[in-house]
């Protein structure tokens, strides 16, 4: 096994938002003369090109540029061998990935169930966390799972006024959210 040091450590329990940069610094000072290399393989199984840059005193930084949710496993090697704690496992998650749909995020009248679902499928790790507030302050929000990482959610409006629908991954909103409902009291019928 190599004396490689990694002097920036990626954080097993972190989750890391796709799109940004990953980085890792690797110290080889002491494993003496030799090759840094290194691979990731993303969430379906592909490889994902690292950039490697050299710097002072055989340091390196190793940047790894996500695009999906997911797991990645980045193998870093010295002269073909694994360099202590490789391979590093990275969750990405990816909140653009999801959306949410449904009547419950559309105008509606007292009475009427608020169900929507929100799809994940894409995201990667993450929580999904759903809060419904209005007049009354914040509502119950039922949620379960569907198939296909799909989550069924309902809110029973009980009073007239404007709600707002806070459906967030890794406490990032998803696109559209936080959506607003406007909830009225249906219209008497009058018979003639």
């Amino acid at each position: 096994m190599s004396k490689c040091l990694i002097t920036t450590m990626l954080q097993s329990e972190m989750v890391h938002r796709a799109g940004e940069s990953i980085e890792l610094d690797v110290d080889t000072q002491d494993a003496g003369d030799g090759q840094l290399a290194a691979v990731a393989i993303g969430p379906k199984g592909d490889a994902v090109p690292v950039e490697i840059i050299a710097n002072r005193n055989k340091t390196f930084t190793l940047k790894l540029l996500t695009s999906r949710g997911g797991r990645y496993l980045v193998n870093v090697y010295f002269n073909a061998s694994h360099i202590p704690n490789s391979p590093f496992k990275v969750r990405v998650c990816n909140p653009e990935a999801i959306w949410a749909e449904g009547p419950g995020l559309m105008d509606s009248y007292v009475g009427d169930q608020g169900d929507f679902q929100v799809f994940t499928r894409d995201a990667g790790h993450g929580t999904l966390s759903v809060r419904v507030n209005g007049p009354k302050d914040k509502f119950r929000v039922d949620m379960w799972k569907g198939a296909d990482r799909t989550v069924n959610c309902r809110y029973n409006p009980e009073v007239a006024g404007k709600y707002t629908i806070n459906i967030k991954w890794e406490d990032q909103h998803v696109k559209g959210s936080p959506y607003t409902v406007q909830v009225r009291k249906r219209p008497d019928i009058v018979s003639g």
